[in-house]
């Protein structure tokens, strides 16, 4: 469940005694972003079998100054996304030489439940690496420059919520990723510039490996 709620202190507890009335439990939670007043939570709730999401919408729901942004059925071995976002490094700096964006887009597309990822180089038509259902290249790099000059929390607040993205810097390529359900919080951008940040390190020492 993806919640909007006034940041102040014992509202969560009162989310957490609203998923209790509806039978269930509270497995995981992380903060996505804070701010004015406000805060965007994702909770991990295990309901029993017999209990309908309904029945838990409908107690959360009544939490005063409350908002469900979503909800959505995930899968019962559901890695906490803490330990998922060390994993994905592990499996970026594991892979072979040159697959650390492949794996990467891969790997990105499970940690942030994103629709496509891909890496695109400045000048090239084609993606140095994708997963999922890229959109035109030629409109997303025109995208991308466009924001190019904005600081992040500019970019943040005033491009759309559904694509994120982040440099690898020192080259030339973007990490791109995007999706239709939800909008990227501050807490999963930071996730993906980091990610990105292995990614262009993993890179550039093949390219001095290699000379």
């Amino acid at each position: 469940m993806r919640l909007w709620l006034p940041d102040l202190p014992g509202t969560l507890g009162r989310v957490a005694a609203a998923i209790g009335r509806a039978n269930g439990d509270v497995i995981g939670i992380e903060i996505l972003e804070r701010g004015a007043g406000m805060a965007i939570d994702e909770l991990t709730v295990e309901l029993p079998v017999d209990v309908e999401h309904d029945a838990l919408i409908s107690e959360v729901s009544q939490v005063e100054g409350v908002a469900i942004e979503d909800v959505h059925t995930v899968t019962t071995d559901r890695t906490n996304q803490g330990v998922l976002a060390l994993e994905v490094a592990a499996r970026i700096i594991e892979s072979d030489a040159g697959e650390g964006p492949r794996e990467a887009c891969a790997a990105i597309r499970e940690m942030l439940e994103s629709d496509w990822c891909v890496v695109i180089e400045d000048g090239r038509d084609t993606p140095m690496a994708s997963s999922g259902e890229v959109p035109d290249l030629v409109w997303l790099a025109a995208f991308i420059e466009g924001a190019s000059h904005l600081s992040a929390d500019v970019v943040h607040e005033n491009t759309p919520g559904d694509i994120a993205w982040a440099p690898l810097r020192d080259t030339g390529a973007t990490l791109v990723s995007g999706r239709a359900k939800g909008a990227f919080r501050r807490r999963e951008r930071q996730h993906l510039s980091l990610i990105a940040r292995i990614v262009a390190d993993t890179l550039t020492r093949g390219r001095v490996t290699d000379q």
